[in-house]
């Protein structure tokens, strides 16, 4: 017992000290590879805004992190699902994991197999707004760009005269769905 209580058995301290290098490395990113940045097959596209992943040996719901697209029974919700479903369809995607929300969704940046940020492709081809709740970041300013690009051009959603963002959307429809 006296080993234990000195701490003086060799044999552990080398067993702890393994162990402890092989959780690092487990820990670490791969080379060119960002602590939160990880590949993930896409096994179904949930809607426009929302895709759900392999991601650790389990399906994980991914919502794109600052963006906004419309919801279910709103204008436009079915072709921004069609449009993300172009896009990533059963491929292998890049996640820029930017948190995780109230729903157990994981939030995140994703990239295409192509090398494209789905989120930005997105407002492109108007199909979504910046989130102005949640878009804090630098990259946000850039993205407010790409959604005044598309609203000018009266592309995607931009097409009808006044369209409603979907947090305002939510809001308003809270009982009827």
């Amino acid at each position: 017992m006296e080993q234990w209580a000195s701490g003086k058995r060799t044999g552990d301290g080398v067993l702890y000290r393994g162990i402890i290098l092989a959780v690092v490395l487990l820990l670490l990113p791969l080379p060119g590879e960002s602590r939160n940045y990880t590949k993930a097959k896409v096994e179904k596209i949930i809607d426009g805004d929302t895709i759900a992943v392999k991601y650790h040996e389990k399906r994980v719901k991914v919502r794109l992190w600052g963006i906004d697209t419309p919801e279910y029974h709103q204008a436009y919700s079915k072709v921004a699902k069609k449009y993300t479903v172009g896009l990533v369809e059963n491929s292998i995607v890049s996640l820029q994991i930017k948190d995780w929300d109230d729903y157990g969704r994981m939030v995140a940046l994703v990239t295409t197999a192509d090398n494209k940020s789905l989120n930005e492709e997105l407002l492109k081809a108007g199909l979504a707004w910046v989130h102005i709740y949640y878009c804090k970041e630098a990259i946000c300013d850039q993205w407010y760009e790409y959604e005044r690009q598309a609203r000018e051009k009266r592309i995607g959603l931009w097409r009808d005269k006044s369209p409603i963002a979907p947090w305002v959307w939510k809001r308003n429809n809270k009982r009827k769905y």
